[in-house]
């Protein structure tokens, strides 16, 4: 049984995490900005802790953090994010874009650095960062999306550089895309399926696949 500790659990992939998670009886602490509205949705059982946590605000961050001081977090998914607007050069919004460096990488290093020591004394020591193939230099062929993408291709090089911070501790740090979900009501690749896949993905990693960025189904993606 691990206990994983998944941001931006209010809807979308994070929500699914905690629910996979938690169905495999896993100790699942699942944060969110809205708690009273996820626990509304789901009857989660006991193996799961619902908290409330901003990554944008370090000092909540470091509170959860001292408040968890004795907990074992086998794996730390960084999920929570702001996905597109995927918006053309002339209406690129310089409000959203800081508000995306925020909470895509920023939120994200704050996390990941204030849970070093709670991943450390794990027994499966992984960090885990839910990236975008959007944030690949070598993949870019469309241009665009400004904001967005690089938020992601930062999340990239931070998870690298911690990856090679965190390898004589034996952590294993990974990026992961998680697929072009579809939108509801389409055919394609559900939330559902994503995660199942990642959570293979993750299932598998160790050190010696630590600074990877992997697709959710495994293949390994270019910079």
């Amino acid at each position: 049984m691990a206990t994983v500790l998944i941001t931006g659990c209010d809807s979308g992939l994070g929500e699914e995490f905690a629910l996979q998670y938690a169905s495999r009886g896993d100790r699942v602490i699942a944060t969110c900005l809205n708690p009273e509205e996820l626990l509304a949705r789901h009857d989660f059982g006991s193996n799961v802790k619902v908290m409330k946590l901003d990554v944008t605000d370090t000092d909540t961050v470091l509170e959860l953090a001292n408040e968890l001081h004795s907990a074992k977090i086998d794996i730390l998914l960084n999920n929570a994010g702001i996905p597109g607007p995927h918006l053309s050069l002339a209406d690129t919004d310089l409000g959203l874009w800081r508000r995306m460096l925020e909470v895509n990488l920023i939120g994200a290093f704050v996390v990941s650095r204030a849970f070093i020591e709670h991943v450390a004394r794990s027994d499966l020591k992984v960090i885990a960062f839910v990236s975008s193939r959007m944030g690949s230099i070598g993949l870019n062929n469309t241009g665009i999306s400004y904001a967005y993408r690089s938020s992601k291709a930062g999340l990239n090089m931070i998870m690298k550089s911690f990856a090679i911070d965190l390898a004589p501790r034996q952590i294993c740090v990974l990026g992961i895309h998680p697929g072009n979900i579809a939108t509801a009501g389409d055919a394609g690749l559900t939330a559902c399926a994503s995660v199942s896949r990642m959570r293979e993905v993750i299932a598998e990693a160790g050190p010696h696949q630590t600074g990877t960025f992997y697709n959710y189904n495994g293949q390994i993606l270019p910079w």
